[in-house]
């Protein structure tokens, strides 16, 4: 508490707040990630992506426009439309800017987006400029994503342009954004003579709201984090805990770029339909969604035809895609859509808020009849109050009722973090307290421009943002919030405090150059007790012009000089463990791994390189209290985030330690080749086929050994590596194996029997697959394999 020490001193009063009341037994069962979700905002918009089969010939674009019109009314964020070309999948959107001028003509508020812009099917000046449009007729609501396109038969519009058109997409961003901001670029004209052109009418927004379209790929996520882009993606490839990794890389990718405010903007597709009776709503949009995901591997099959890869979904029979479809339509209903009741779609809004989403896409048009269509929009607002009301209970639970505190002592001076400052402002008791406040200190947290505006203007007397650390006697610098609420900063040095921004050499940055940032001054404290070698990292001699003796703290803290003479905040240094985008604190593993009954205690390291990183948990277990991985592993998935569960766990029989009474890592067996505890025993493969299985398996799904009784899915596998894994086993036994059987024996010597037993058995009555099918399907995939060399995806 040394940052009360001058105001108690001088003769103050201090009013600390009291320590939260216990969690109930049922608030304690929750999930820490979860509970910590809730308290996120999350934008509602709505999106359209529907077959032209569906639509009503009378009036195709009614359930577009009627839509629109609610989520204006509603105070939803958005519309998104689509471009889609030459196929019925998506076929009513063919040009986005049309569309959004529609939108735009017949709303007030709603954001008019494009989700998205195929870019390198158009010339960048034509894009800016009939979006600029577009920000005209809205009055400043247009937005765009930007996609490179991924269906070779778009690009009948500009065929020489599909090879590279994830480069054509970056560079067209470069000219859109130059072209925005009133710039003129390069053209030839009619004759070949070079002049500069520029866009007319001039946009409303001073800078057009960008962001990159994703189907799955982590590389979309980190070109648009360092594009400082937002990120418009789906849960059609990846399920949430795979989109949260993502997240991660994108938003990592956005800090080490030095973007901000804010940490970008993630927003996600979902197909949606809310109604009052879960079983009613499964029923209702079965049929519907069914033909939609029928028609997209339809979709899907033709682009297998363009681009020269197995056609495996054409290859299917009726009963086939049939249950190929159903299996689909149970997992989007259960875990990647907002189908269902209020309370059901809540939740699933609460696990996007906990992977790191900032706005649900609500796509309605999936063939679900339009007036029920709308109907069910009421819901869904419902499902929005719910989420607000979550949050609302999330950021005051357990809180002490700070608005009777300001009151009962007349408080003039408050310091708090930006997190409370927040729920201060969302409080209307708290909030009426604000105007008499003197002065309002925030810090420990990066501080937010929108909740500085607002704090500036709620607060009677100043607000300041408070940076620095404990080591630096905890407030380094400060800067007073503007008025007019201008950009964020950390601000100047306090007296006695001396900043510098560095390279990884220690030479002073340049304003605008990001570095970390070194404290020093009388402030700076002599290091840390009985911790030499820390203090030795941490704390070293001022290179600069501190005096003799002189040290600075090494914070960690990347940050820049800006032309004004203030610091800005630009996030963390990597001195944490990483593991795949993600910041790793291997105490927080232990710590939770130590809280099961039947550990006495644990160590968690990271084995492996690049791709191949894992996370091992090693610990003692406790005497009379056995365990096993499948116990500790759900015990340790309801208090870590997903990408902090070990995945594999070794029992030891002591924790090495140093001289000095350390965990020694490097100590720790190497069991890396060690099959570790699974649901089953390994168990090795006895023939040709399960060998062949196996091996396949194990090269697509990144494993180190295949047992014939696991389980592909259990190991990691899904339904876009399921086409992957069969047509590897098509390159090596040309049969009937079909997408389905790979459904029907997910354990490696369930499919290595299907595999004998066709065809020279006949037909299996269990696969349901005739001669003359299978060898359509193996004419198919020999062609196939002709034309690319090689089968996948």
């Amino acid at each position: 508490m040394v940052e009360l020490l001058w105001a108690l001193t001088h003769g103050h009063r201090i009013v600390l707040r009291g320590e939260p009341p216990l969690p109930s037994a049922a608030a304690a069962a929750e999930s820490a990630e979860v509970a910590e979700a809730r308290s996120r905002d999350i934008d509602f918009s709505l999106l359209y992506f529907g077959s032209d089969s569906e639509a009503s010939s009378e009036d195709r674009y009614r359930l577009l426009l009627e839509g629109a019109k609610f989520a204006d009314r509603n105070g939803f964020t958005a519309v998104w439309t689509p471009e889609r070309h030459f196929h019925r999948f998506g076929g009513l959107y063919p040009n986005p800017s049309v569309m959004a001028a529609a939108v735009a003509a017949i709303t007030e508020r709603v954001q008019v987006r494009a989700g998205s812009v195929v870019l390198p099917l158009h010339d960048p000046l034509r894009v800016a400029e009939e979006w600029s449009v577009v920000d005209n007729l809205s009055a400043g609501r247009a937005g765009i994503s930007l996609a490179s396109g991924w269906h070779a038969n778009d690009f009948a519009l500009a065929p020489d342009r599909f090879e590279k058109r994830k480069q054509l997409m970056m560079d067209g961003l470069a000219q859109v954004r130059q072209l925005w901001s009133g710039e003129k670029v390069t053209r030839l004209n009619g004759v070949g003579a070079e002049v500069e052109v520029g866009v007319f009418p001039r946009p409303v927004q001073p800078e057009l709201p960008v962001w990159l379209t994703s189907a799955k790929h982590p590389e979309t996520f980190r070109m648009a984090g360092e594009a400082g882009t937002g990120v418009l993606t789906h849960l059609l490839g990846h399920n949430l805990e795979e989109l949260a990794e993502k997240i991660a890389l994108y938003r990592k990718s956005w800090r080490e770029a030095g973007h901000g405010p804010g940490d970008g903007h993630v927003a996600v597709m979902v197909h949606t339909f809310v109604g009052q009776d879960l079983d009613e709503v499964r029923e209702l949009v079965r049929e519907p969604m069914s033909r939609y995901l029928e028609t997209s591997f339809d979709l899907i099959a033709s682009l297998g035809a363009t681009t020269g890869s197995a056609a495996d979904f054409k290859a299917l029979s009726t009963e086939e895609l049939r249950e190929l479809v159903d299996r689909a339509f149970d997992r989007f209903f259960a875990t990647a859509s907002l189908l269902g009741t209020p309370q059901v779609c809540a939740d699933m809004v609460d696990r996007m808020k906990a992977a790191g989403v900032d706005e649900v896409a609500c796509l309605i048009d999936f063939g679900v009849d339009e007036n029920a269509a709308l109907d069910a929009l009421t819901h869904l607002t419902t499902v929005r109050e719910i989420s607000d009301e979550r949050r609302d209970a999330a950021l005051a639970k357990a809180e002490e009722p700070i608005a009777d505190q300001l009151r009962e002592h007349a408080v003039t001076h408050l310091q708090c973090t930006p997190s409370l400052a927040r729920a201060l402002l969302a409080d209307q008791d708290a909030r009426a307290e604000l105007p008499r406040l003197s002065r309002l200190l925030v810090g420990g947290e990066a501080l937010p421009a929108d909740l500085a505006r607002d704090l500036a203007d709620a607060v009677g007397g100043t607000v300041h943002n408070m940076y620095g650390p404990t080591e630096a006697a905890v407030w380094a610098t400060t800067s007073q919030i503007p008025a007019d609420a201008g950009p964020v900063s950390i601000g100047r040095p306090l007296a006695n405090v001396r900043a510098y921004v560095v390279d990884r050499d220690t030479r002073l940055c340049p304003t605008g150059v990001p570095g970390e940032l070194l404290l020093g001054g009388d402030g700076v404290v002599r290091g840390y007790l009985d911790r030499t070698e820390v203090t030795a990292e941490r704390f070293q001699p001022d290179p600069f012009d501190g005096g003799p003796g002189a040290r600075v703290y090494r914070t960690g803290d990347l940050a820049r000089w800006r032309p004004d003479g203030g610091l800005e905040f630009l996030g963390r240094i990597d001195d944490q463990v990483k593991l795949h985008g993600h910041r790793i604190e291997l105490g927080e593993i232990e710590t939770a791994l130590a809280d099961h009954a039947g550990v006495r205690s644990a160590v968690a390291v990271i084995r492996g390189t690049g791709a191949e990183q894992r996370i091992i948990g090693y610990y003692v277990p406790a005497a009379g209290r056995p365990t096993n991985t499948v116990e500790l592993r759900a015990f340790l998935a309801t208090r870590l985030p997903g990408y902090m569960v070990p995945s594999a766990f070794h029992a030891i029989d002591t924790v090495p330690l140093t001289p000095n009474k350390k965990v020694d890592r490097r100590a720790l067996p190497d069991l890396s080749d060690v099959r570790p505890e699974a649901t089953t025993e390994y168990a090795p493969p006895t023939n040709e086929t399960e060998r062949l299985v196996t091996d396949v398996w194990r090269d697509v799904l990144g494993v180190d050994r295949v047992g014939v009784d696991d389980s592909f899915f259990e190991l990691g596998g899904n339904s876009l590596l399921v086409v992957v894994a069969r047509a590897r086993l098509l390159e090596h036994r040309d049969n009937e194996l079909s997408l389905v059987d790979m459904f029907r024996y997910p354990s490696a010597r369930a499919l290595a029997e299907a595999i004998d037993r066709k065809p020279s058995d006949g037909p299996d009555e269990a696969v349901g697959a005739g001669a003359a099918r299978g060898s359509a399907r193996r004419a198919a995939g020999q062609a196939a394999r002709r034309r690319t060399g090689k089968a996948g995806v």
